[in-house]
């Protein structure tokens, strides 16, 4: 059991299922007060009633403010204090970028940009009584960009942006701001990525059945959030070279990239 989060009290998006639900487990586990947050309310109470002590079960769809402040105000209401929130929720996407649906657009904007500053704006008044986290589980796509990814992509970067501002703002007042970056975990984020007109892919990648399981992923990011690192890599050699390289060698990458599709 790790120690620094017993009786600490977090909200995690995206909890119905990958590492968001481990995210969720592993917190409880170590004493945390934990508030879930998912659009499935069925997949949470399955959560909650596996779980060692009682999460707090909210439903809701992060691309709703109404939503997001709900949540926030019931885990206050519950706990007495919000020490962090830990942004998991997003969908990614399979289609070439001239070919999708401006729509499609949006939406990934939505989940994975616009819900973060829906929920920053309602946590933060009572992270910055308790000196605690704010953590966006953002992608490797953040840091660089492949083929059939448009929307993601520019969701993630548009993301990360957001947080190092955010980070800035915040730094004389105590609050620790993260973003963690996983390469390839087995999620179900393939499936449920959108294609050109916003139907589900429905298929998982092989690289993503090959990747991280979700609770490495989840563990690595709360040993980085109790070190409180600045940004986390929850991610194979492979993701991590792509990374190194878009820093150093743009170019090379490019031409291995454009060799391959990432799936």
């Amino acid at each position: 059991m790790n120690r620094f989060f017993r009786d600490k009290s977090f909200i995690v998006t995206g909890a119905s299922s990958g590492i968001g639900r481990s995210l969720a487990m592993l917190l409880n586990r170590d004493g945390a007060k934990v508030t879930i947050m998912a659009r499935t309310k069925a997949k949470l109470e399955q959560l909650n009633n596996m779980s060692k002590s009682r999460l707090l079960v909210c439903q809701g769809d992060v691309t709703r403010e109404q939503d997001c402040k709900q949540a926030i105000q019931a885990s206050i209401e519950t706990f007495g204090k919000l020490d962090g929130l830990i942004h998991n929720a997003g969908v990614s996407m399979r289609a070439v970028a001239a070919e999708t649906d401006i729509q499609t657009y949006r939406d990934l904007m939505e989940v994975n940009f616009f819900s973060m500053i829906y929920l920053y704006q309602q946590a933060l008044p009572f992270i910055e009584k308790t000196n605690g986290h704010i953590v966006a589980v953002s992608s490797m796509m953040g840091r660089y960009s492949t083929q059939e990814r448009a929307g993601y992509n520019a969701s993630k970067h548009a993301l990360q942006g957001f947080m190092d501002c955010i980070r800035l703002e915040n730094m004389d007042k105590g609050i620790h701001v993260m973003v963690a970056s996983p390469g390839f975990v087995k999620t179900n984020g393939s499936l449920n990525a959108l294609t050109a007109n916003g139907t589900p892919y429905g298929k998982m990648d092989d690289a993503i059945a090959a990747g991280l399981k979700p609770d490495q992923a989840a563990e690595i990011i709360l040993s980085a959030i109790k070190s409180r690192k600045r940004d986390v890599y929850p991610a194979g050699f492979r993701e991590k070279l792509g990374f190194f390289l878009s820093k150093w060698a743009p170019g090379k990458l490019d031409k291995i990239l454009v060799k391959s599709r990432v799936k």
